[in-house]
C-alpha cells in the first residue's frame, strides 16, 4: 500500500537530519529550532519535532512532515517530492506512473547530453571558442559553470553516436528531442551552437536552447520540441537554480531570454527567472506562485502596453502575486543593462513600480491628456488594470489617483469601474446571501485548537463531554478526530497510536502537527489554566457556530421573502428571534 510505503520512507528519513541540510538547527528542549525560511523571520520560530518526525514554524503558520517541507522549500508537487524522498531511502515504489520508465529514461539522455556539451565547451578549441564568445559578453566561467552553459559541436551525428556508444537507440534520442531526420539520415538536432540546458525545478535537464555562434546560421534561437519531460510552458529557465534567492527576496524578476537571466545574475540580481521568449502561462505562474509573493516584470518600452504584457498581467493576478514594473530606460533589454552598468540594473529593478502605476504614467505618456479623447483612451488602457486588485482600498485608491491625474469626476470612473466589473463577475441569483467565509475559518481554527488541547490533557474530555457532543463540527477531519477520541479514551486510559491508527496519512500528519503546536504551547501552563483557556475555546466556539446559523437563516428569510412563502417566512423568523 502506498501508505505503507510513506511511513516507510519517513521510517527511514530522519527529518531533523533531513531539515538539518536546509537549515541549520539548534536544540530546543526535545525538539528543534531554526529561523523559517518561508517567511520573514528573525527569531527562530521554526520547530522540528523527532518525536512526532513534524515541523511547525510558530510564525507563519506552515508545517507537515517531511514531504510538506521538501514541497515547500523546493517548489515540488506531492508525485515529484514522494520521488525524490524514495530515491533518497532506497524506498521502491509500487506505484508509478505508466510512462515512468520512459520519462526516467529521456531525463538520463538529457543529463549525458547536458554533461557532453559541457566537456566540449571546456575540452575543445571550438568549444573555448564559444567560451571566449561568453567572456566576450561579460559572461564569466563561473556563471556558465552554474548554469551548466555547454557547446554543441559542428559536426552533424557526435551527440547521436555518444549517446548509441552509451546503449541508447536513435528511437530513444529522436524522444528526447536531440535528433532530426534530414533527407533520410539522422543527424543532431544542434550543431556548431552554444547550448542552453533547460531544468526543471529539481534541477533536472529537460531540454536545451540553441544559440547560434555563426551569424549566417539560422534560426537565431533554436529549442528542444516539446517532449514527455518537456513542456515549455510549464518551465522557467534558470529556476532550478534561483529558487532560494526568489524565496529569500519573496520576489521573482521575469525576463525574457537566457542571457537576461545569465546577464541579472552576474550582476547580483539573482532572483530572476526567463521565459524563454514565450508567452507567460498559467503553470509558470503557479509555480512561481510557490517561491514568491511578488513578480517584477521587466519590460522596455516597446514591450509595455503588447497584448503579451496584459495577458501575463491578468495571469498574475488570479494567481495573487503582487505585479510590479521595472521599465527599462535606454537599453535595449536587460542583458544589455546588466552588462553595460550592473549598479543600473539592479537600481531598475530595486525602483520597479506597482503594476496600476505603471499603467497610469505609461498611459497618459502614449496618449497624452490633451482632449477628452485622449483622455478615454487612458481610462480604456487603465481601468481594466484596476479592475484586476482583489483590495476594495487598493481600487479606490488608484480610481482616485486616476481620476487627479486626468482631471475627471471619480464617480465617472467609478461607474464604468462597476460596469467592467459586472461584466468579469458571474451573476449572483437576486436575493441569496454570501457566506459569512471569516467566520467559518475562525471556527475550523477552534475547532482544531479544542481537539488538540483534549489530545494533549485528554483528562479534560471529562469535564466538556456533554457540550462537546452537542458541538455540529464544520470540520469533516475534527469531527472524524474527536470521535476517534473518544473511541480511544475509557475514562481511566488513553491511546494516542489508536487515533492515529484510524486516520489516514494526510490527516495522520495533520493532527500530529496539532498536537506538536499545542504541546508547545500549554508544556509549562498550570492544569487549571490549561482548563479555564480551552473553557474559553470552546465558549467562543459556540458563538461561532451560532453566528453561522444565524446567517443561514437571514439567507432563508430573504429567500421567503423573495418567493413570497409567508409561512416559512415566519417560521424563519420566529427561529431567528429565538437563537438572536
Amino acid at each position: 500500500m502506498v501508505m505503507d510505503q510513506l511511513e516507510e520512507i519517513k521510517r527511514r528519513i530522519d527529518i531533523v537530519e533531513f531539515i538539518g541540510q536546509y537549515l541549520p538547527l539548534k536544540k530546543a528542549g526535545r525538539n528543534f529550532r531554526a529561523v523559517c525560511p518561508f517567511h520573514s523571520d528573525k527569531d527562530p520560530s521554526l520547530m522540528v519535532s523527532p518525536d512526532k518526525q513534524i515541523w511547525h514554524c510558530f510564525g507563519c503558520g506552515a508545517g507537515g512532515d517531511i514531504f510538506g517541507f521538501l514541497m515547500k522549500k523546493e517548489g515540488l508537487e506531492f508525485t515529484e517530492a514522494l520521488g525524490q524522498l524514495a530515491e533518497r531511502a532506497g524506498v521502491e515504489l509500487r506505484t508509478r506512473p505508466r510512462d515512468w520508465g520512459v520519462k526516467s529514461k529521456l531525463f538520463a539522455i538529457n543529463e549525458l547530453a547536458a554533461k557532453f556539451f559541457e566537456k566540449y565547451m571546456a575540452d575543445t578549441v571550438a568549444g573555448r571558442q564559444a567560451m571566449n564568445y561568453l567572456v566576450n559578453r561579460g559572461l564569466s566561467a563561473e556563471t556558465a559553470a552554474k548554469f551548466r552553459l555547454g557547446y554543441a559541436p559542428a559536426g552533424w551525428d557526435y551527440l547521436i553516436k555518444f549517446l548509441l556508444r552509451r546503449g541508447y537507440t536513435e528511437a530513444e534520442v529522436e524522444k528526447a528531442g536531440l535528433l532530426v531526420q534530414r533527407k533520410g539520415k539522422v543527424s543532431d538536432k544542434f550543431h556548431h551552437r552554444l547550448m542552453f540546458p533547460i531544468m526543471d525545478i529539481t534541477g533536472k535537464v529537460v531540454g536545451f536552447t540553441g544559440r547560434v555562434l555563426d551569424p549566417n546560421d539560422q534560426p537565431k534561437y533554436l529549442n528542444s520540441p516539446e517532449t514527455p519531460i518537456f513542456n515549455k510552458g510549464r518551465v522557467l529557465y534558470g529556476l532550478s537554480v534561483t529558487k532560494e534567492d526568489i524565496q529569500e527576496k519573496k520576489a521573482a524578476v521575469l525576463v525574457e531570454g537566457q542571457m537576461d537571466a545569465l546577464s541579472s545574475y552576474q550582476a547580483e540580481v539573482k532572483n530572476v527567472v526567463a521565459s524563454s521568449g514565450t508567452a507567460l502561462t498559467s503553470e509558470q505562474l503557479e509555480t512561481l506562485r510557490r517561491h514568491a509573493e511578488m513578480l517584477i516584470l521587466a519590460l522596455d518600452a516597446d514591450g509595455a502596453g503588447s497584448e503579451a504584457t496584459k495577458r501575463a498581467i491578468e495571469l498574475a493576478s488570479a494567481k495573487d502575486l503582487e505585479i510590479r514594473v521595472a521599465i527599462l530606460e535606454g537599453y535595449k533589454d536587460p542583458d544589455d543593462c546588466a552588462r553595460a552598468d550592473p549598479a543600473e540594473w539592479r537600481a531598475t529593478v530595486a525602483q520597479a513600480v506597482p503594476i496600476v502605476d505603471f499603467y497610469i504614467n505609461y498611459a497618459i505618456k502614449k496618449y497624452g491628456t490633451g482632449s477628452v479623447n485622449d483622455k478615454k483612451k487612458v481610462v480604456a488602457e487603465v481601468l481594466p488594470a484596476i479592475n484586476l486588485l482583489a483590495s476594495p482600498v487598493e481600487k479606490d485608491q488608484y480610481v482616485k489617483k486616476l481620476s487627479e491625474a486626468l482631471g475627471v469626476d471619480s464617480n465617472n470612473l467609478y461607474d464604468a469601474l462597476r460596469n467592467l466589473e459586472a461584466k468579469r463577475k458571474p451573476v449572483r441569483r437576486a436575493g441569496t446571501v454570501e457566506t459569512p467565509v471569516k467566520s467559518v475559518e475562525k471556527a475550523d481554527w477552534l475547532e482544531r485548537r479544542i481537539v488538540g488541547m483534549l489530545l494533549f490533557k485528554i483528562n479534560h474530555l471529562d469535564s466538556f463531554k456533554e457540550v462537546l457532543d452537542a458541538v455540529e463540527w464544520q470540520s469533516k477531519f475534527v469531527k472524524k478526530v474527536y470521535v476517534e477520541l473518544k473511541n480511544c479514551y475509557t475514562g481511566r486510559e488513553f491511546s494516542l497510536d489508536g487515533v492515529l491508527a484510524r486516520l489516514d496519512y494526510s490527516d495522520k500528519v495533520d493532527l500530529l502537527e496539532i498536537l506538536m503546536t499545542v504541546e508547545e504551547y500549554y508544556a509549562d501552563m498550570p492544569e487549571g489554566d490549561v482548563a479555564q483557556e480551552l473553557r474559553f475555546y470552546i465558549n467562543l466556539l459556540k458563538q461561532q457556530h451560532t453566528r453561522v446559523q444565524l446567517a443561514e437563516l437571514n439567507r432563508k428569510i430573504v429567500e421567503a421573502e423573495r418567493v413570497g412563502d409567508h409561512e416559512k417566512l415566519q417560521q424563519f423568523l420566529e427561529e431567528f428571534n429565538r437563537q438572536f
